[in-house]
């Protein structure tokens, strides 16, 4: 809590001191994934405000809280797998509007895991537990690289890739289930985010 209400803090803060200060709903799809899994693109929403502070007439910087549905998915050999995480991703973005309403943008995001559930699904039986959570780390850090267009009425259309830079799996607790072995590899999450979002 003590982080958010710092987070808020700094918007305010910001506010006053910037030239600008817009505040963006915005919704939009994930296709997210797990290094080292085998697994394919999992489809999610992503959901959440960001706040755009303009510091120039062309530069901006731009905190945001989002919910996000994340993982992996796997089906082989009549079995399926799947993997949802959801994480609070609190992105702060460096932002450049390069012509007119296109901008570029780049910057670390902190995640931190909401819930985790796993679905196995074997000849038409389908089991899912949430009793696994503690086989994911509770904290993720990424870094986020997109491109945008911001039209002068409000709307506001994004496509970010979100690159994991720590291990989202505890390798030991993995290593300990029946069955699985030594667990070296490291699992990062890496999720494709298309937006759409009105800024205020």
């Amino acid at each position: 809590m003590k982080k958010i209400a710092l987070l808020l803090l700094l918007f305010v803060t910001f506010k006053v001191s910037a030239q600008e200060f817009h505040f963006i709903p915005k919704i939009g799809l994930n296709f997210a994934n797990m290094t080292n899994t085998d697994g394919s693109m999992k489809p999610g929403l992503n959901i959440g405000v960001a706040g755009e502070v303009m510091l120039t007439s062309n530069f901006a910087i731009e905190p945001g809280f989002f919910y996000s549905m994340q993982g992996t998915k796997d089906k082989e050999s009549g079995m399926s797998m799947k993997i949802k995480n959801d994480y609070l991703n609190i992105p702060v973005l460096l932002k450049g509007y390069v012509y007119e309403g296109f901008n570029l943008f780049a910057g670390p995001q902190l995640g931190f895991k909401v819930s985790s559930k796993m679905k196995v699904s074997q000849s038409g039986t389908s089991v899912s537990t949430s009793e696994g959570s503690d086989l994911f780390k509770s904290v993720d850090f990424a870094i986020v690289l997109g491109a945008g267009y911001q039209s002068p009425m409000g709307l506001m259309f994004s496509l970010n890739y979100n690159i994991g830079l720590t291990n989202a799996i505890d390798n030991e607790k993995f290593s300990a289930l029946p069955g699985v072995g030594q667990i070296d590899e490291k699992c990062r999450n890496g999720v494709l985010q298309f937006n759409i979002g009105w800024r205020f």
